[in-house]
């Protein structure tokens, strides 16, 4: 047996991406490992924030970023390999606890190699209306125009999606 065989045809079975990182300026984040997606939208948010007048801090309790008066749940997706993007763990409650969580805003911030976006709502009072349950609740399509622009505000855009 031998490994490196192994490896090369297991690689060779991966269908090619529809996504190349290879030039982003966002690869390194991508690839850095588990925390870092959501701490480089927390880190946007915040900075977003501050550029808009808004006293911000990431706090990461019950909430990510309070900014202003507001607590603001912030959720990131890189586009995937078949080009959408996923946020998941969009919790109502503590998964463990029970108890509710605080925030009353939620921000997307959508990353492709060439760009991103920031989209802002009220936090949803019926969430079935908007995501599917998936580990608390999710969304998952290719593009942030899928999002219902009765509830949902783009706040930032850099480059294209």
């Amino acid at each position: 047996m031998n490994l490196q065989e192994v490896i090369k045809k297991t690689l060779d079975e991966i269908p090619p991406s529809r996504t190349d990182w290879t030039n982003s300026v966002f690869q390194s984040v991508k690839t850095a490992g588990k925390n870092s997606v959501g701490g480089f939208g927390e880190h946007l948010f915040r900075d977003w924030s501050e550029s808009e007048g808004n006293s911000a801090r990431i706090v990461r309790k019950g909430h990510d970023v309070l900014s202003g008066t507001e607590k603001v749940e912030v959720k990131t997706a890189f586009k995937s390999k078949a080009g959408s993007y996923f946020f998941n763990q969009i919790y109502y409650t503590h998964p463990e606890t029970g108890a509710q969580k605080d925030w009353d805003h939620l921000v997307f911030v959508f990353v492709s190699p060439t760009g991103v976006e920031m989209w802002k709502c009220e936090k949803p009072l019926e969430p079935q209306k908007y995501f599917r349950r998936n580990n608390g609740w999710s969304w998952n399509r290719n593009s942030p125009s899928k999002l219902d622009n009765s509830i949902w505000k783009q706040i930032y855009t850099d480059g294209n999606l």
